[in-house]
């Protein structure tokens, strides 16, 4: 319905727009990939591939084409992840069509100024300290993006794909041949304490020593970073052992190399030598603290690296020693507390997430899911953790996982004991026999533990969030059961249940009731209701899979 009545608006508007449509982030990509685009208007909840993975995609093939994301999920925290991905334009679900329109005008109107032109970027960033402007700089140059945010002339806060703070201004600032283009300011919070003129100075000196790289190095050593936080660390070994040869004077690739081997003295000969050429460099002096913080829990053995902030770890650890995140989802996971690293757990999560966009990478799926899990961001996680159990189906250890997240999503609202493990999966049944389960329920995170749990037994599940759109899809495809909650919006599930039982269509579809409420009064007036079964929230998946397999073949 959205899409036809933006298309057609569009369409109609007098202003040229030619519209092109997609019913999913892989439509979409196609459709990027066909033709020139000017902007893409697009949901984040999306069937094949959601707009975090577009976003994730574009951000690597289309960089340079603006974008406004639709949500009927609006939140300063998804404001704050959609601006971390470099999307300033959102609009809430259901909107007005003058307010799109609005909405598309400010886009094309901020990408059709801005850009600096004739001035250096040291030249251009002193002229804004003597004017005492508050702006964002956003700095690109071969195919790397960066921002520099300036609060009254003041440089607070700048950031790239690898760094933030002062380590991320002073990257930018030894760039070659940058594209400056001014937005309005995106930061306020300063991680940049120093004077603008002593950051000119520190990234000036470090261009004069290390010597600008040819190109055929550079593409070499960001070839092997790309290895590296795909966690193919044999072949960034090999790209780096290669690069360095050629180029040993480079306190980047020795920083790099420092953090994909497996022996402790290799790894401080490394950081020595990155300090040596870059001595005070806050990256690497940062690098060199988080060795000898975590050196007192490595013991003699082998050592793994931590997947979200590099640090060495014991190989049978399952929780890193310097940012506190779990390495590994474990029976212990939900039981200890979540202290990992914000921060570092962010950095994550745009790393894997660029990993994604590039590839297809079970890895990438793991540690992006892990990574939100350490955020207590339950949804997000097990959505991702769904999907690498998908990318590899014969991997026990990951479905064993993902039951044992299923079984403590089910459970979290109350404080009872973990629930028992779920059945095993059984083959899904083939596409014409798999019989189809209709989940009404307003809670995302209920919504999808469900569809999960279910959809690891072979069912095919249909989603609501509430009465309305129940009915609706009642009408698209007919259910062979109905898990209907009983507390919804609008509508409450008595009321549902009441007109599903005087439909000569649907009067013989099994409804299990779901509810918080475990009172003899709410059994009572379900079962009154017509209702063939109950269940009360929290529930344990094993019986939820019982039930459900009671009522239907």
């Amino acid at each position: 319905m959205i899409l036809r009545f933006a298309s057609e608006a569009l369409g109609k508007d007098g202003r040229g727009y030619r519209v092109k449509t997609a019913l999913n982030g892989k439509e979409a990509l196609e459709a990027l990939g066909s033709a020139p685009v000017d902007l893409v208007l697009t949901d984040l909840k999306m069937p094949v591939m959601d707009g975090y993975e577009l976003l994730s995609h574009m951000s690597s093939r289309h960089r340079d084409i603006p974008v406004i994301v639709m949500t009927g999920y609006g939140s300063p925290e998804i404001a704050r992840q959609l601006e971390s991905k470099g999307i300033r334009h959102y609009i809430e679900k259901p909107f007005e069509l003058q307010t799109l329109k609005g909405k598309i005008d400010d886009v094309f109107s901020a990408g059709s100024k801005g850009y600096i032109h004739g001035f250096t970027l040291a030249n251009f960033l002193q002229a804004v300290e003597v004017e005492e402007k508050t702006i964002t700089l956003r700095i690109t140059s071969r195919g790397r993006i960066g921002y520099l945010h300036l609060h009254r002339g003041a440089l607070v806060d700048a950031d790239t794909e690898e760094f933030k703070g002062e380590p991320a201004a002073l990257e930018i600032l030894c760039w070659d041949d940058p594209q400056i283009e001014m937005q309005g300011l995106r930061s306020k919070k300063r991680t940049i304490h120093s004077g603008l003129i002593q950051i000119l100075l520190e990234a000036s000196r470090r261009k004069d020593e290390a010597g600008a790289l040819p190109p055929s190095s550079e593409h070499q050593l960001r070839q092997a970073i790309f290895q590296a936080e795909a966690h193919r660390f044999k072949d960034a070994q090999k790209s780096l052992a290669v690069f360095l040869k050629e180029n040993p004077r480079s306190p980047k690739g020795w920083l790099w190399y420092s953090r994909i081997i497996a022996n402790v003295k290799s790894i401080e000969a490394s950081l020595s030598n990155a300090a040596k050429l870059a001595p005070g460099d806050p990256v690497v002096m940062a690098e060199m603290e988080k060795l000898k913080r975590v050196q007192p829990d490595l013991g003699e053995g082998s050592i793994r690296r931590c997947p979200f902030c590099w640090a060495p770890a014991a190989a049978k650890a399952a929780r890193c020693a310097n940012c506190r995140g779990h390495m590994i989802l474990h029976e212990g996971f939900f039981s200890a507390p979540l202290e990992a690293d914000k921060e570092v757990m962010e950095k994550a999560i745009e790393r894997y997430t660029r990993v994604i966009g590039r590839e297809i990478n079970i890895h990438a799926h793991y540690y992006l899911a892990l990574a939100h899990l350490n955020l207590a961001r339950w949804e997000r996680g097990l959505n991702l953790f769904h999907k690498t159990v998908n990318l590899a189906p014969d991997r026990k250890a990951l479905a064993d996982q993902l039951r044992m997240l299923l079984n403590h999503m089910a459970s979290v609202e109350t404080d009872a004991a973990p629930a028992p493990e779920t059945p095993p999966a059984r083959a899904p049944a083939e596409e014409g026999a798999r019989k189809r389960v209709l989940v009404v329920e307003d809670s995302p995170t209920t919504r999808k533990v469900i569809t999960i749990t279910l959809g690891q037994q072979g069912y095919e599940v249909i989603e609501a969030r509430d009465g309305l759109e129940a009915l609706s899809k009642l009408n698209e495809g007919q259910p062979h059961l109905i898990l209907l909650d009983i507390v919804l919006p609008k509508m409450d599930g008595y009321k549902i249940l009441e007109i599903i039982r005087k439909n000569a269509l649907f009067k013989h579809i099994p409804v299990i009731m779901l509810t918080s409420k475990d009172s003899m009064i709410s059994k009572w007036k379900g079962r009154l209701a017509g209702s063939t079964a109950y269940l009360t929230k929290p529930f344990d998946p094993r019986r939820l899979v019982a039930t459900v397999r009671k009522h239907i073949a």
